[in-house]
């Protein structure tokens, strides 16, 4: 069975991310339902991860991300529910989320230049932690290779193999720091997502 992605948006505060992330839901149902996803997910190494399902086979996780039911809606429906709201910050922090809520905050600081490959990568290793998923929360050895780590490098991969070397032509929101208190400026900009660094 297909699972399906419904990214909730609205709580986005420009047209220009939401087409973003659209298209970012286009894409990951795309790979989500591949192939070559189950098959990466399926040999994937985890040793790094710190939650209860550090021991589980990646058989049983791959049927926990294909069933859809997040540790705060534990309904098996293959959806995955994702609620996504903006932020700005300097820190060096992409995104998150809490354990608490079914919200993934994405940073506009790097949401706005990047491509919809490296934004589906980070909802991707947030939606891991809305299953349940953990790791160091600072950068050990053993963090990239929990769960949520690996989802960020299979999603990738998948993306290049599905999709190639694709140049994506979005419209970015920047705003500078000495602008913060008035309109954004936005301007188009060509992106080669599968040369992106994360």
């Amino acid at each position: 069975m297909l699972t399906k992605i419904n990214i909730d948006a609205s709580r986005l505060d420009t047209n220009e991310r939401k087409e973003k992330i659209e298209q970012v839901a286009v894409e990951m149902h795309q790979i989500v339902n591949s192939r070559i996803f189950q098959d990466k997910v399926h040999t994937m190494k985890k040793w790094g991860e710190t939650s209860k399902y550090k021991d589980a086979s990646n058989q049983r996780i791959y049927k926990m991300i294909m069933d859809g039911a997040e540790t705060l809606d534990p309904i098996v429906d293959n959806e995955m529910d994702i609620f996504i709201d903006d932020y700005f910050s300097w820190r060096r922090v992409i995104g998150y989320t809490k354990k608490n809520i079914k919200t993934i905050f994405v940073n506009t600081r790097y949401f706005d230049k990047r491509g919809t490959k490296l934004i589906g990568s980070n909802i991707m290793h947030e939606y891991g932690h809305k299953l349940g998923f953990g790791h160091d929360f600072y950068a050990t050895d053993r963090r990239p290779f929990s769960i949520c780590y690996q989802l960020n490098n299979i999603y990738e991969e998948c993306y290049d193999r599905l999709f190639g070397y694709t140049l994506s032509k979005i419209k970015v929101c920047y705003r500078p720091w000495y602008f913060l208190g008035l309109r954004k400026k936005c301007y188009w900009k060509e992106i080669v997502n599968s040369q992106e660094q994360r």
